[in-house]
């Protein structure tokens, strides 16, 4: 079996974190805010490497992992999986009780809004507050029925989940990318069809477990870190979503067996444990709340390193409550 350990798991997803918040301030609908002092041909070079920060499958296939792992040993059940969900969530109504309440302050017009619309995103069926967190339905699906999915995994075998699961994600990609519109305005439709979307990079967690294929590596550091190069230039180079079928469980093998410098490691690791809130926090501020303020700063580095130090001092109260929260509810 791969064998990612705990603090390697949240070491990547420090990483991750990272390529998200890259993915989201300097993609091609907001390129253009910027400056950009470098550039390969006639693009500038930050719009290059977004194109190799596809988060949501990272995300995903750690997840499908992690889960992998806790049902070897019994803990992928519904109602401990319901528990995870609701601290998942705890984090998200903080969150979005602080900026919904900062939000009526600087735009009342537009914050809160209706009841219905609160209670709507309350339950991330419909999140039109912040586009960003639509990943947390289908994704709280998927952490439900992990069991299921596991289970099914282990009876049709690796390969055959595998066919499976890409074969969805094909047909699924193609209908989302001809039908956007009418699925975006059928809710009850679009959010299983993402269920579906997104199970082939949740499966390919699960089967990185299971595969009895060595995949840790015992090779000279410079040997991983010329390959995860080269796989970044090459995804950076095409456009096609599907790249990210074979380019992320690539980058996972390989990040799983660098060698970090203890303080990168020890930096990397706490963005990690944090990854879920400064998900949630960063975009409130680069797209709804303060845009003008965050491009302001102009340069590239000076955006993301902004967007990155403020979202990861708010998530340290945005813990601090979400936890206190949960222990209060385990103890009533």
């Amino acid at each position: 079996m791969l064998n990612i350990s705990k603090d390697n798991s949240t070491l990547i997803k420090g990483i991750v974190i990272m390529m998200m918040l890259f993915y989201h301030l300097f993609n091609p609908g907001h390129i253009d805010l910027c400056v950009h002092l470098l550039h390969v041909g006639d693009t500038p070079l930050a719009l290059w490497l977004y194109r190799a920060c596809g988060p949501i499958s990272f995300f995903l296939i750690l997840s499908g992992y992690g889960l992998a792992c806790q049902y070897e040993v019994g803990k992928t059940g519904f109602a401990y999986q319901l528990r995870r969900i609701l601290r998942l969530f705890l984090h998200y109504w903080v969150v979005l009780a602080f900026f919904l309440a900062i939000g009526h302050w600087i735009k009342p017009g537009l914050y809160p809004g209706s009841a219905g619309k609160l209670l709507l995103n309350l339950l991330a069926w419909d999140v039109s507050y912040n586009a960003e967190m639509w990943f947390l339905f289908p994704y709280s699906v998927l952490s439900l029925f992990s069991f299921y999915i596991i289970g099914c995994v282990e009876r049709i075998g690796n390969l055959w989940a595998l066919i499976i699961t890409i074969a969805i994600n094909v047909v699924t990609s193609y209908l989302i990318s001809r039908y956007g519109n009418f699925f975006y305005h059928n809710l009850g439709i679009y959010q299983p069809l993402l269920c579906f979307h997104l199970l082939q990079s949740f499966t390919m967690g699960v089967v990185l477990r299971r595969t009895s294929v060595t995949l840790n590596w015992n090779r000279p550091q410079w040997v991983i870190l010329a390959a995860i190069a080269a796989l970044v230039c090459i995804t950076c180079m095409t456009q096609y979503s599907v790249r990210y079928i074979i380019y992320v469980p690539l980058m996972v093998i390989l990040l799983s067996n660098v060698h970090w410098p203890v303080w990168l490691k020890a930096i990397l690791m706490e963005l990690g444990r944090k990854s879920m809130p400064i998900w949630m926090i960063h975009t409130w501020l680069a797209y709804y709340l303060f845009q003008e303020q965050v491009y302001a700063l102009k340069y590239v580095p000076l955006i993301f390193l902004a967007v990155l130090a403020a979202s990861y001092l708010l998530s340290i109260p945005v813990m601090w409550i979400a936890g206190h929260i949960n222990r209060w509810l385990v103890k009533s």
